[in-house]
């Protein structure tokens, strides 16, 4: 079986086929860390966490790069002036750039933990990469493909790259066409972009160079750190959609001249999550945060849940009915899981001879493994998963699959394994209601033992309330949780704990 993503360059569904054997190279845009992260963005980076995921579940090593854009991020004002975020924080903050980033890329850090995403091996940030900048910058100028200009700028001319709009499937007349900014005077073309940019007067973030004091722009950021960190070709970048332009188009541009074509072999995009029907964003102030979330009671992976049910290339709306049929659905999936009872101490690995052909995923939580090997059944379930994985991360179908699973006429310790098996990809720590009877207090027991009848149903319903915010529905629901024998416990990070009285 074969990961296969949908590659916006071509516009075809690629298989992953490592330029190194046993080993995808794998580069992600990351935060600007001028103010928090929102869900919209975490969206974004669950994508690379998915495929990153799906890879390792093939036994395929991944060496996993993000980069934390720390300079250089213009952005047009309302007016069409390109303003710099970092810098409007700083003054809004009262601290000096440095810490805006520092703080934020904290933030990032930890939002990021909370769903649940596998942190990448290294996080470059930009201003650590100045030298390797100005080195791309001075082999473009020697190229022809960067000018100078009086001002201490240099720019990309777009027109000495024939490739240009291969991605976004733009021409260059129709870029120069749809320039609503406020063009620089001292570009040749309006399409054309910075490479490098003089430092004005105010900005503390500026570096000498051989055109004068100055920092980097945006894009040039990018293959500088993806080319120090996985060499001149990699296999994946990812990115949300509204980096295809100009940010990957313009990568792409800087890159091939240098390393002989696109630096990437496959670049893959998630689509934009929507509040009230608008792409959210910081700029735009529609924007949530994954620890507000939190606030309000809701398990952080509640959101990861409602992203797997939508394929990452479609847009995705966020709202309180949204959240609270995902929140309702991850307890209920839990809590099925939870029913089946606590893995035995003694199970062992079945190795994949033993499972009639099937590529059994070496990285799986093996303390799960089913004491006997996998029905037909049970092979048939597997093989459904990993197909729907590989097919461009089928995660709706993945999802309908695990709660077949669950359901599915097997022994518990093959359902169990089957589907901790399947939340190795899905991230959704399917098992927390399990291993929550290690922290169980003297005289209760944990949800690991077979819940009553009707309780799992209560349970989901109670997680959906809670959601929705409708708090005398969940002290409804918990009294008639406790009459059936099970007393919930609302802990601080917006899950619930369940336990069995006796």
């Amino acid at each position: 079986m074969t990961l296969r993503l949908r590659d916006t360059l071509t516009r075809t569904v690629l298989p992953v086929e490592p330029l190194e054997p046993g080993r995808v190279r794998m580069y992600s845009c990351g935060p600007t860390v001028y103010r928090y992260a929102h869900v919209g963005n975490l969206r974004t980076f669950l994508l690379a966490d998915l495929i990153r995921r799906a890879l390792l579940y093939h036994g395929l090593e991944v060496r996993h790069v993000q980069n934390i854009t720390d300079v250089g991020h213009l952005r047009a004002d309302d007016a069409g002036r390109e303003v710099d975020p970092m810098l409007i924080a700083a003054g809004l903050e009262g601290r000096s750039s440095r810490e805006i980033a520092e703080a934020y890329e904290a933030a990032f850090h930890a939002d990021a933990a909370l769903l649940n995403l596998l942190p990448a091996q290294e996080y470059p940030r930009a201003t650590d990469h100045i030298g390797d900048m100005l080195t791309l910058i001075e082999q473009l100028i020697q190229l022809g493909h960067g000018y100078v200009t009086p001002e201490g700028n240099v720019y990309y001319s777009v027109a000495t790259f024939p490739g240009y709009g291969s991605l976004s499937g733009n021409s260059l007349d129709q870029l120069r066409a749809g320039h609503r900014a406020e063009v620089e005077p001292d570009k040749r073309d309006p399409a054309d972009f910075a490479l490098w940019k003089a430092a004005g007067e105010g900005r503390d973030l500026r570096w000498p160079s051989p055109w004068g004091e100055g920092f980097p722009g945006w894009h040039i950021e990018c293959s500088a750190m993806a080319l120090r960190h996985l060499g001149p070709r990699f296999d994946i970048h990812t990115g949300g959609e509204d980096n295809v332009f100009p940010h990957h188009e313009d990568e792409i541009a800087q890159s091939a001249p240098i390393v002989g074509g696109p630096p990437a072999r496959l670049w893959v995009h998630g689509a934009h999550l929507l509040m009230s029907g608008r792409k959210m964003s910081k700029s735009a102030g529609n924007f949530q945060r994954i620890t507000e979330l939190v606030e309000e009671g809701l398990d952080p992976l509640a959101f990861r849940y409602l992203c797997l049910t939508a394929r990452y290339a479609r847009k995705l709306n966020l709202s309180d009915e949204s959240l609270a049929g995902a929140a309702g659905g991850l307890s209920s999936l839990r809590a099925e899981l939870a029913a089946l009872g606590a893995a035995p101490t003694d199970g062992h690995w079945v190795p994949p001879a033993a499972l009639g052909g099937v590529d059994a995923p070496p990285l799986a939580d093996r303390a799960h493994a089913p004491a006997a090997p996998l029905s037909r059944r049970g092979r048939d379930l597997h093989e459904q998963f990993a197909s729907a994985i590989d097919d461009d991360l089928d995660t709706p179908v993945a999802l309908r699959i695990a709660r077949e699973t669950l359901r599915a006429p097997l022994l518990e310790d093959e359902r169990r394994w089957l589907v901790l098996d399947m939340d190795f990809v899905l991230g959704l720590d399917l098992d927390r209601a399990v291993s929550a009877e290690s922290r169980a207090e003297p005289g209760t027991k944990a949800t690991s033992a077979a819940l009553p009848a009707g309780a799992a149903e209560l349970l989901a319903a109670r997680t959906t309330a809670r959601a929705a915010r409708d708090w005398a529905a969940a002290d409804r629901l918990r009294d008639e949780l406790r009459s059936l024998g099970v007393e919930v416990v609302d802990l601080a990070d917006g899950t619930s704990e369940s336990r069995l009285v006796d």
